[in-house]
């Protein structure tokens, strides 16, 4: 019986540790997120990430200008084990900026986690159009 109960937490630990995402997952993938382009300089662009992703209340847990990306979370809430996020700004031309949102849950398990890809876009695109 004893052996049973070693076996079964052992798979009910395995089960919670597979499928966890992490801020480097997110991040390595890039071409696999919600994009959009924005009319607005890269400069632009890059000031209003941080605002927007503050307003939904997300944590800026790194960024690199020179590669062009931000590393996001959302923390462990009462229906989610959390979110890992990456965006990723990349100048097109003067004038004009593609973002891309990749969204990966903490635990791959968990349904109610959020995809903040189109919530990210559309902040930026409310609060770019407002400026």
């Amino acid at each position: 019986m004893k052996n049973k109960k070693v076996v079964l937490a052992s798979l009910f630990i395995g089960l919670l540790l597979t499928g966890c995402a992490t801020l480097a997952d997110a991040r390595n993938a890039k071409g696999k997120g919600k994009s959009h382009i924005y009319n607005a300089s890269f400069d632009t662009v890059w000031g209003t990430v941080p605002k927007a992703i503050t307003e939904l209340h997300l944590s800026i847990a790194g960024d690199n200008r020179q590669e062009g990306y931000f590393l996001v979370q959302k923390g462990i809430t009462a229906f989610s084990y959390g979110e890992e996020v990456a965006v990723f700004v990349e100048k097109v031309d003067d004038t004009h900026t593609r973002v891309e949102v990749v969204s990966k849950k903490a635990m791959a398990t968990n349904v109610f986690a959020w995809n903040w890809e189109k919530p990210i876009h559309n902040k930026l695109e409310e609060m770019l159009n407002a400026q």
